[in-house]
């Protein structure tokens, strides 16, 4: 670009490529070219001096792009302003990450987390309260990762494990109890992984393992009996996976294969041929095992 000497000069290039402002000596910069420079493209208001940042420059700025808030002065922020940045916000979905500091606001923040939990860990810490984080652990249980000690409540915690149950990795020992323990293990069943040993119960253990295979793995040994391996596998085959071998009887792993035919691979090689035998047998109906009466409702099997 041709070196810019003179006003007339300045005015003519900023109203073909506002961005032109940039090469604009300050000596020439006036309240006209910078003007000029932002009702040709917004994005030109970060090179306007501060003392030519009149409140019609910035306006006019904003309204084509919100997110040119950020370079306006503190002094010259007006409400309305203010209300364009957040409806741009809301609207387009811009990162709260990316939002300067001095922009983010209690409003702007509760908005950012029901979009986006993950949003909670760069909301400024004096703007966490109970109410926002109540709001992010409902969208994303793993967000009570970001959420203070101090604002771990039992409802938030209660509210995070209902969302995702492994978020009871998060939850303060103190805080875990049998209720809430129930709550995350019924919403995803290898939650039972970060139940403390003390909680693990029978009761529980059944409720796990009967929603998702895998949860077997993390049942303390002295809960691992032939009533609830039986269950685990009428409900999914492939928890013979993890039945201990002492437990794999014929019973047992024709159960297991009759509910999924790929699991015969498991089966004790000392068993193999009678479990195949018994499958050319019409299959004798056996109630299911009955599964633990809880306060709240049963929720899908964990995929």
């Amino acid at each position: 670009m041709a070196k810019i000497k003179t006003a007339k000069e300045a005015l003519a290039a900023v109203q073909k490529d506002g961005c032109a402002l940039e090469n604009v000596p300050d000596n020439l910069k006036t309240a006209e070219v910078c003007l000029a420079a932002v009702q040709e493209n917004c994005y030109a208001l970060k090179f306007v001096p501060e003392n030519l940042m009149t409140p019609e420059v910035c306006l006019t700025a904003i309204q084509k792009d919100s997110r040119e808030l950020q370079y306006v002065p503190e002094s010259l922020i007006t409400a309305e302003m203010t209300e364009m940045y957040y409806n741009g916000f809301v609207g387009f979905g811009f990162a709260l990450e990316d939002v300067p500091e001095k922009l983010k606001t209690t409003e702007l923040c509760l908005a950012a987390v029901q979009k986006d939990s993950r949003a909670l860990e760069h909301v400024p810490e004096k703007l966490k309260t109970e109410e926002l984080c109540l709001a992010a652990v409902q969208h994303e249980g793993l967000a009570l990762k970001f959420v203070p000690e101090k604002l771990k409540t039992a409802e938030v915690c209660l509210a995070a494990v209902q969302q995702f149950g492994c978020a009871l990795v998060f939850v303060p020992e103190n805080l875990k109890t049998a209720e809430l323990c129930l709550a995350a293990v019924q919403q995803y069943a290898t939650a039972l992984e970060y139940v403390p040993e003390n909680l693990k119960s029978a009761e529980l253990c059944l409720a796990a393992v009967t929603r998702y295979y895998e949860a077997l793995k993390f049942v303390p040994e002295k809960f691992k009996t032939a009533e609830l391996c039986l269950a685990a596998v009428q409900s999914d085959g492939w928890a013979l996976l993890y039945v201990p071998e002492k437990l794999k009887t014929e019973e047992l792993c024709l159960t297991a294969v009759r509910e999924n035919d790929d699991v015969l691979e498991y089966v004790p090689k000392t068993l193999k041929a009678k479990v195949k035998e018994a499958l050319k047998k019409p299959a004798v109906k056996k109630p299911a095992a009955k599964k633990p009466a809880t306060k709240t409702a049963a929720v899908k099997k964990q995929r």
